[in-house]
């Protein structure tokens, strides 16, 4: 029993050392080829769908019996069928067995496998693989040999399942680190929030003043035309300036939720004004599309924070394309939903990232540049409204992302 006692102390120090699955498999058949001098061994683990067993590991396989190993179904086959059963198989003469798969059987019968005993590998409320040793020899296996690789088996699951542990837990430590810094993001924006409301309160007063004291001087008759002209341009820069700073408070402040009817065209066209400056300073030409729309029953606060999310992310994907820069705002009904899209024309999102595009903290943005939240919260907030918000690419290029909420009931 000597040499069985130390492949298991072997694998046991493996599995004790590292967390490293790769490491813990290779490991293992690397110890199990050391029984005798002729065996050959391989591990196998259920894929993630639970269809298939993948290897993971092997030694002393030739070639041929490699390639046919590499993928095997669940359930068929000789390993297939232990790892659906959960039952060991021992067998003396592996190429006669009836349910060995035909290019095993070929592989088998070219490289003179004999003897094969095949385990499960259990985690805890499942079976995780297989693990198979073989030889060219007709020495049967002895009871001690299936007990060795069974209990070899048994500390690689026990391995597995630490792994699988210990890579779930950090993560959730991951995701409450980026919590916490969310937290503490939202405190800064809570602070700058209040700082923008107090600066919007002192700048309107003037605003006002100065609006007052136009209106009053374009009602004197003795006005030139000119003059005239240039106090109309006063009047109405001025009156965009008080627009943009009364809508200032709206992001920076808590609302409480609060559904009424209320009409996409005034929601975009606030959105709009307060990021008119900044568009217009990036050259970006604003299109608007607005066909006759009937109210829809939302909260026009929730509505304004997903319009201008998606109108900045749309800003700033622009900027990384060649112009001109074109962002639309459309909006159409269909049946008796109202659809508002946003579609700009960037480089699009990439195919590998667009199933996960509203994943809570995911970003394609540097570090300190985006949260990863700005998508995932849009997307919360149109579910609680009973719509959908989705994104798609445009075939002549950008994208597009579309809000459809039912019409007012």
């Amino acid at each position: 029993m000597e040499p069985h006692l130390q492949i298991l102390h072997t694998v046991a120090q493996a599995v004790s050392r590292t967390l490293d699955v790769d490491e813990v498999l290779k490991t293992a058949v690397d110890a199990l080829t050391h029984v005798t001098g002729h065996e050959m061994s391989s591990l196998h683990l259920i894929t993630p769908d639970g269809a298939s067993l993948q290897l993971r590991g092997e030694r002393g396989l030739p070639a041929k019996l490699r390639e046919v190993n590499v993928l095997l179904p669940l359930g068929k086959g000789q390993l297939g069928i232990v790892a659906a059963t959960g039952k060991t198989l021992v067998l003396k003469s592996a190429a006669d067995d009836p349910t060995l798969l035909p290019e095993a059987r070929k592989a088998m019968e070219g490289d003179r496998v004999r003897g094969l005993v095949c385990v499960p590998i259990h985690g805890r409320d499942r079976i995780l693989g297989t693990l198979t040793i073989g030889r060219r020899t007709d020495d049967p296996f002895t009871d001690r040999e299936v007990a060795l690789l069974e209990a070899t088996a048994d500390t690689i699951g026990v391995a597995l399942e630490n792994a699988r542990l210990y890579s779930e837990t950090r993560r959730q430590l991951e995701e409450l680190q980026q919590a916490q810094a969310q937290l503490i993001h939202a405190e800064k924006l809570s602070a700058v929030g209040q700082l923008a409301s107090g600066v919007a309160h002192e700048i309107n007063n003037p605003l006002t003043t100065i609006l007052g004291q136009t209106h009053l001087l374009l009602t004197q008759q003795q006005l030139t035309a000119h003059v005239r002209d240039r106090l109309t341009i006063v009047s109405e820069e001025t009156a965009r300036a008080a627009r943009i700073v009364q809508n200032l408070p709206l992001f920076s402040r808590h609302y409480p939720a609060e559904r009424q009817p209320c009409l996409l065209e005034d929601q975009v066209r606030r959105v709009l004004d307060l990021k008119a400056y900044q568009l217009s300073l990036d050259g970006i030409e604003v299109v608007t599309e607005f066909n006759e729309c009937p109210p829809v029953w939302a909260d026009s606060h929730q509505l304004q924070q997903v319009l201008l999310n998606l109108v900045q992310n749309a800003h700033q994907a622009m900027l990384k394309a060649a112009r001109p820069h074109v962002l639309t705002m459309r909006i159409v009904m269909d049946g008796d939903r109202a659809v508002l899209s946003v579609l700009d024309n960037g480089p699009g999102i990439a195919p590998d990232i667009l199933s996960r595009i509203f994943d809570p903290f995911f970003t394609t943005k540097p570090p300190g540049e985006g949260s990863g939240l700005g998508l995932s919260v849009s997307y919360g907030i149109i579910a609680e409204h009973r719509g959908r918000l989705t994104a798609r690419n445009r075939p002549e290029g950008g994208a597009v992302f579309s809000i459809e909420l039912p019409l007012e009931q």
